[in-house]
């Protein structure tokens, strides 16, 4: 079993969590969820008599432990779920992946105000905020990732971290999980539970350097991909559109632009920022590796996944996931 997996088992107790959870979690299941994550919105009604709609089409449904049994003209695919808030995750049955669902109407409202202010950059935290944690990381036949903006990533995973004297917490689908680290120099330790494992830093930066010399342009992924991501509430609603596009020359383009607005009986504002970017990407593994004009050089996990609906394939980046914009077959 890999060693961070023991620490988060281990740190959790987890398997009386799992049992107190699983009798807790059927019962949250009813609601409206929605999901964005493909460039469209897709609804998912789950009445508390056990009836329901999948995008405007009836359905019928049970729920026990952490299995959701989905029936739909005579058919019934059954499906892992796990609840976290106002989050529905979905993985197994006819998924590639795993799909999140967020409950609908929780947007947070919105707070009437003067005027609506530019919405500032995150300000990502320094070396010496986070303990000279921040980097990549590897030993015990495994890698880990703990990034500037507050994401680790861990065996194709990624979770929300936060550092405090001298601990880690990992936010999890499970619960919170707190860690024991020191860093010395380049070696990080993490501990808990009575046991404790060493990395040492900077070993896909070497593999970062050689991907980018050896790495090739993969045709295959050449193409226009897009992130399409709209909320809207009584009170206002928010939109991110992003595009990569992926020339067969190993070159790209990156476009974004995101809104905001708010509509409140005392005042009616928005704000509107765009982005771009440029540079060259290489594929070497399951990473695709660029060097930005604006960023320098870095690296982004990659899987190629067909979208669960319309099987349009789609290209998943550190678990973001662009669908073509080119008509194409399915991977």
């Amino acid at each position: 079993m890999r060693t961070l997996v023991v620490l988060i088992l281990c740190g959790m107790g987890f398997s009386a969590w799992a049992q107190i959870g699983a009798k807790t979690q059927s019962g949250k299941i009813h609601g409206v969820w929605q999901n964005n994550q493909f460039g469209y919105q897709m609804t998912l009604i789950l009445n508390t008599d056990g009836s329901g709609e999948f995008d405007g089409e009836s359905i019928r449904f049970a729920a026990q432990v952490n299995t959701l049994a989905i029936t739909q003209n005579g058919a019934t695919t059954r499906y892992t779920f796990a609840l976290a808030g106002n989050t529905l995750t979905l993985s197994g049955g006819d998924l590639d992946g795993s799909v999140a669902f967020t409950r609908g109407g929780t947007a947070p409202a919105q707070v009437a105000q003067p005027a609506v202010q530019p919405t500032q950059p995150a300000v990502a935290p320094s070396q010496s905020a986070t303990g000279g944690l921040t980097g990549v990381w590897s030993g015990n036949g495994e890698t880990v990732e703990f990034k500037k903006d507050g994401t680790c990533l861990y065996q194709g995973q990624s979770f929300a971290y936060q550092v405090s004297q001298g601990h880690v917490t990992l936010s999890t689908q499970q619960g919170n999980v707190m860690l024991a680290y020191s860093v010395n120099g380049n070696t990080l330790t993490l501990s808990g539970n009575g046991q404790s494992f060493t990395y040492t830093r900077g070993q896909r930066q070497g593999a970062e350097t050689v991907g980018q010399q050896g790495g090739s342009v993969s045709q295959e992924l050449a193409g226009k991909w897009c992130y399409v991501n709209v909320t809207s509430t009584n009170s206002g609603g928010s939109s991110t559109d992003e595009c990569i596009t992926l020339h067969p020359n190993g070159t790209y383009e990156y476009y974004a632009e995101r809104s905001m607005s708010v509509n409140a009986d005392t005042y009616y504002g928005g704000t509107n920022s765009q982005g771009s970017d440029r540079g060259t990407w290489r594929v070497q593994g399951n990473r695709i590796f660029y060097t930005s004009q604006t960023q320098g050089q870095g690296s982004y996990e990659l899987q190629k996944v067909n979208h669960p609906k319309t099987g349009d394939p789609m290209i998943v980046l550190d678990g973001k996931a662009y669908v073509t914009q080119y008509q194409r077959a399915p991977w």
